[in-house]
């Protein structure tokens, strides 16, 4: 059986009615008064002119550095594969190449040479844990060996000895670089420093044990003793 609904009488609708146009002009009158309230408030504003700044105004450009000198330098020849690495970011890959100049200028022989985290921040205009985010992912993935250089005068350590591995090089080079061209009567080099060339090497896990035992031996002694077996 079915039941048919009344419709609700017409001083019911017009009650609705009015409600509801009530209601939504309160609502108009809410939105544009916000504005006029927040505009004396001083965060509002800071953060009004900060989105016109950014958002809707065109960017400015940035001011530009002078151009680096011409001392030639170059970068020997690397692998492709440090650009094909998906594992490796940008600046890790420009740590690399800057890396291996540095190696292949001060000893293309050994393949490895003393480096400070100092000088790659200046040469690559990054803060410190930026560039050693770099090296820490050079190192995972097995292009270079990092040694830190013990001081043989205090407990510090003035320096990393970076090395590079074979997955950094073609494989037309892996085994030799390129001589200096030099003249064959001249010189050696003086072997006045050549005790700098007797370097402690301690792996960077070992280096940072050794840095830890100082506050384990502060934290040791703040554990009150055992108490006396009776």
């Amino acid at each position: 059986m079915l039941i048919e609904r009344q419709p609700p009488p017409i001083e019911q609708i017009a009650q609705r009615l009015a409600t509801r146009l009530a209601h939504d002009d309160a609502r108009a009158n809410i939105a544009v008064n916000i504005p006029a309230a927040h505009a004396t408030c001083p965060s509002c504003s800071a953060r009004r002119d900060r989105s016109l700044r950014h958002c809707h105004r065109p960017a400015q450009p940035k001011p530009r550095k002078p151009g680096p000198r011409d001392t030639g330098a170059y970068v020997p020849e690397m692998a492709a594969r440090v650009d094909n690495d998906l594992n490796l970011t940008d600046g890790a890959r420009r740590c690399a190449r800057k890396i291996a100049e540095y190696v292949y200028r001060k000893n293309r022989e050994g393949r490895e040479a003393e480096i400070t985290v100092t000088y790659l921040m200046k040469a690559l205009g990054r803060c410190r844990r930026t560039v050693q985010r770099y090296l820490r992912q050079l190192e995972r993935e097995g292009y270079i060996g990092v040694w830190v250089i013990p001081s043989e005068r205090t407990r510090m350590c003035f320096g990393l000895l970076v090395r590079l591995l074979n997955p950094l090089l073609p494989r037309h080079r892996r085994h030799k670089w390129p001589e200096k061209a030099g003249k064959p009567d001249a010189t050696q080099e003086s072997q006045i420093n050549s005790s700098r060339l007797k370097i402690r090497r301690v792996p960077r896990y070992v280096w940072d044990f050794l840095c830890s035992q100082g506050v384990w031996r502060s934290y040791m002694k703040t554990i009150p003793p055992l108490p006396a077996l009776v």
